[in-house]
């Protein structure tokens, strides 16, 4: 069963009062926090920049640019992070890969 959104991407302490924000992202299918490259793939092979297009072609359903980073967690799931634009407005996804 895929796991919560809460339990997928979760804040990191940092340095008090620092306003650096870090996030631990974990694995959608088991909650796994290894996570990597796909198939430790070229970082130019595992992270694909979309230009903005006004089209609906993002995997998150979204018009604009999108930056896509395939990665697979310690358990061999496979999954891409997704960061999107539309309109000015930035949008974060996880989506499976298929």
């Amino acid at each position: 069963m895929p796991k919560p959104h809460s339990e997928i991407l979760v804040p990191v302490p940092h340095a008090e009062g620092s306003w650096n924000m870090r996030w631990q992202l974990a694995c959608p299918a088991c909650g796994s926090d290894v996570v990597d490259r796909a198939g430790y793939a070229p970082d130019h092979e595992a992270v694909t920049v979309h230009p903005d297009r006004d089209e609906y072609d993002s995997p998150l359903g979204t018009r604009g640019g999108y930056v896509r980073i395939d990665l697979e967690c310690g358990e061999g799931h496979g999954f891409a992070f997704i960061v999107g634009n539309h309109k000015g407005a930035e949008f974060v996804g996880i989506v499976p890969n298929v």
